[in-house]
């Protein structure tokens, strides 16, 4: 499976968000300062993968996203931006000792685990206007 880039430069323009096409297999859309979210089609693979920049957390081709207990939605590329905008999905930045090491996308209905977070971890949740 491959993201259509075109089609979601399109509709983050839209939309008002930047986007950048770095070259014809890649896509990057501009959330918030440094906060940018990479669709990627790998180039020797059918394969896609969807993160953001310079994180650990990605996804490949069609994403899952928890609803509730047991319950999730699949979203395609397209979904997430519009996702994103209408402010279904949230972003989750968790910082350690004041250093982000992971950032990742979450539906706004699905429970947030706090029970193993550590000493001096920080998350900060953000939303599209």
């Amino acid at each position: 499976m491959e993201y259509h880039l075109n089609k979601i430069a399109d509709l983050c323009s839209e939309n008002g968000l930047q986007t950048h096409l770095p070259d014809s297999k890649r896509v990057d859309v501009k959330i918030h300062n440094e906060c940018v979210l990479l669709f990627i089609n790998l180039v020797d693979e059918e394969d896609a993968l969807v993160g953001f920049d310079g994180m650990p957390w990605h996804s490949h081709g069609i994403v899952e996203f928890m609803t509730g207990p047991g319950t999730y939605i699949e979203c395609d590329e397209l979904d997430i931006i519009v996702g994103l905008v209408s402010g279904e999905f949230l972003i989750v930045s968790r910082f350690v000792k004041s250093t982000l090491t992971d950032r990742w996308i979450i539906h706004k209905d699905e429970p947030l685990d706090l029970k193993y977070i550590e000493p001096g971890e920080e998350l900060i949740v953000y939303r599209l206007a």
